[in-house]
């Protein structure tokens, strides 16, 4: 499945030794299709501060994930490695210690970087040896939740993770370069719920007076010409809750509004990497684990 990489690497001056190791920020968004951007030429998703970056990046236009399936892909993201040689092929499969030892996370620690991991793990749920890896740790296991009322004024996940990166900024050591990976929940569904993709409160009235145009291929005689096991899958169950003709709208605002929420706190994280001076020697990743079906069928 296809998907975007934004890659910002700085030319360093001469204000850095030429042994100066450039810090890593890596943001990892879930489910994210690769052509939901301003950048990318869509015509209605708000995405400023991407667009900013991709303009000041190279973009990989041709990246294409080997396993487009959660967890699997997440795990040859912290490897670089394929399904058929790091193992975990279904949602329950921990890394071993072995295997742990070689990710990168676990590999820049040994070299002696600052490490910070925030959000969605995604690999198994006991995070053990990965607990152990990172200096700074705000990961959770499993989906988490948008919306909760345990957190003050029910503050929404993609602003409390862009409120962690910002703290983790602060308090980085001055004396070691750092990486710090932040792994968005967005824009992937709160699978159970009745609203499926909740944005921000911030963000409700975004595309209030915007029609959608229908998704390529989802006439329904495309799904009729479909294999009929493939008529009962669960996808088709999860396109009914989702992309039916009456929640197609709502449903494709709140991604796309889910989408403008990571913008915003991208743009929040440059600002502070340039308030810390920090901004020239940094590299900036921005991808997904893979991309996402909206409507197509």
């Amino acid at each position: 499945m296809r998907i975007v990489v934004l890659l910002l690497l700085f030319q360093f001056t001469s204000l850095f030794p030429a042994a100066a190791r450039p810090n890593i920020l890596f943001l990892l968004v879930d489910d994210l299709r690769h052509d939901t951007f301003g950048f990318a030429g869509h015509q209605i998703c708000r995405t400023p501060h991407l667009d900013r970056l991709a303009a000041e990046s190279h973009v990989f236009k041709n990246a294409f994930v080997t396993t487009a399936i959660c967890m699997v892909s997440r795990a040859s993201i912290f490897t670089g490695q394929y399904e058929a040689r790091h193992k975990i092929h279904d949602f329950r499969t921990e890394f071993t210690e072995t295997a742990w030892a070689k990710s990168y996370p676990q590999l820049l620690k040994a070299a002696g970087y600052h490490t910070g991991f925030i959000g969605k793990y995604g690999v198994g749920n006991k995070m053990a040896e990965a607990r152990k890896t990172f200096d700074f740790w705000r990961g959770f296991a499993g989906q988490g939740r948008f919306l909760d009322p345990k957190r003050p004024n029910n503050q929404h996940l993609t602003s409390l993770q862009g409120d962690q990166s910002l703290e983790f900024l602060r308090t980085v050591p001055a004396d070691k370069p750092w990486c710090l990976s932040v792994s968005f929940k967005a824009v992937h569904c709160q699978d159970g719920a009745k609203r499926q993709f909740p944005p921000d409160a911030r963000d409700e009235n975004m595309f209030s007076g915007t029609t959608i145009p229908a998704a390529p291929l989802s006439d329904p005689a495309i799904f009729q010409a479909l294999h009929e096991p493939l008529q009962t899958s669960e996808s088709r169950r999860r396109w009914e809750i989702r992309f039916s003709p009456k929640l197609y709208q709502e449903t494709v605002k709140d991604y796309y509004r889910l989408l403008f929420g990571v913008d915003r706190e991208v743009g929040r994280m440059r600002e502070a990497l340039k308030k810390h001076g920090m901004a020239e020697n940094t590299v900036i990743i921005f991808t997904s684990d893979h991309g996402f079906y909206l409507g197509e069928r």
